[in-house]
């Protein structure tokens, strides 16, 4: 749902947060011409602005307001993040709170269980290889030390937005998925395990979301999930995800579900693929390195991302002769397509619909 469509799907109460977010950002960036020029237009009155004046304003602020969602992840907790991370995915931005409770109980069981299982897993790990539970050690090491250094100087443990920053280049770096990086940090910081309203009430106070009290109804705008997207290094929707996924052979889904630890033997080819959609792997990494065999040349896995440019039949001339060229090119064009498609429907999409 547009921002346009969210703001006149709430009173002036329900959207009051958001505005004295974006109120906030305009007044403490009023160097920028466009900006000051837009303001003007209005008065400075920005409640009493319709929704298309708010909805300009808020393309000037974009930039503004994606810092500001990064400084309020970094100081929000795990809960907050956890709350985020279920709210950025494909078709949870609109959602009564109820079914945001359950998708967050669901959620919180499964990275408390994995916390526990990657724990004993790294400490009964006696290989000196650089594989996949070492790298896990080496995050979650890093992790340790960021959240507790605050404690040398008598401050209460937590995470800064610098030191997440760094932790979200090492993570990606590293090759961890985004659920091996929530069950890490669980395992340090812990994750509340009720009493999700806390949170939400952070988020809505902090602009990032609406909550319409009478139908008991959370909104975030497709703008504000874009900016999730980048904030948790989302590259495209989980609907392109899928799409590439499905485009893969059963091999390369294993060899995917094989490089971070999962099981292959007696796992159906919608299982694997949901697995992995749901893990947060990085599309990039996939493409990168890990639907190959560990003995393929540059020149097989560029390849590879040709033909698989063309089983997806996509209209793109130019794919590049680099690697990272053809994946950039790919990703970009499923990015650019979004507007184009947002009428279809894929023939494996309509018979999940149907069924």
């Amino acid at each position: 749902m547009k921002l346009n469509q969210v703001l006149n799907h709430t009173n002036q109460v329900e959207r009051s947060k958001f505005i004295n977010c974006i109120d906030k950002l305009c007044q403490d960036n009023k160097s920028d011409p466009q900006l000051a020029k837009q303001l003007d237009k209005i008065d400075g009155q920005l409640k009493a602005a319709s929704g298309n004046e708010i909805n300009q304003l808020f393309s000037l602020v974009k930039e503004h307001f994606k810092k500001h969602i990064v400084e309020q992840v970094a100081i929000g907790g795990p809960q907050a993040s956890l709350l985020i991370n279920i709210l950025a995915r494909d078709g949870n931005c609109i959602a009564t709170i109820p079914w945001i409770e359950s998708l967050y109980a669901k959620e919180y069981a499964e990275i408390n269980t994995l916390a526990s299982s990657l724990v004993e897993e790294m400490k009964a790990n006696e290989s000196s290889d650089y594989d996949r539970l070492t790298r896990l050690d080496i995050y979650r090491d890093c992790m340790h030390t960021a959240f507790n250094n605050d404690l040398k100087s008598n401050r209460t443990a937590k995470i800064s937005e610098d030191e997440r920053g760094v932790l979200n280049v090492l993570s990606q770096r590293l090759g961890l998925s985004r659920e091996e990086v929530n069950a890490i940090e669980h395992s340090v910081d812990p994750i509340p395990e009720l009493g999700i309203e806390g949170a939400l009430e952070y988020l809505r106070e902090n602009g990032i979301i609406l909550i319409n009290r009478r139908r008991s109804e959370i909104m975030v705008a497709d703008e504000v999930v874009e900016i999730l997207h980048e904030v948790l290094g989302k590259e495209i929707h989980d609907k392109f995800v899928l799409r590439i996924l499905r485009s893969l052979s059963d091999a390369e889904l294993s060899n995917i579900l094989k490089n971070h630890g999962y099981k292959t033997r007696g796992i159906e080819r919608q299982d694997k693929i949901s697995t992995i959609a749901h893990s947060g792997l990085s599309i990039r990494n996939i493409l990168m390195s890990d639907i190959h065999s560990e003995d393929a040349t540059q020149n097989q896995r560029k390849e590879r991302i040709k033909f698989l440019i063309e089983d997806m039949d996509l209209d793109i001339t130019r794919i590049g002769t680099r690697l990272h060229d053809r994946i950039d090119v790919l990703i970009d064009y499923l990015k650019t397509s979004e507007e184009d498609e947002f009428n279809a429907l894929s023939v494996s999409g309509y018979k999940e619909l149907l069924e």
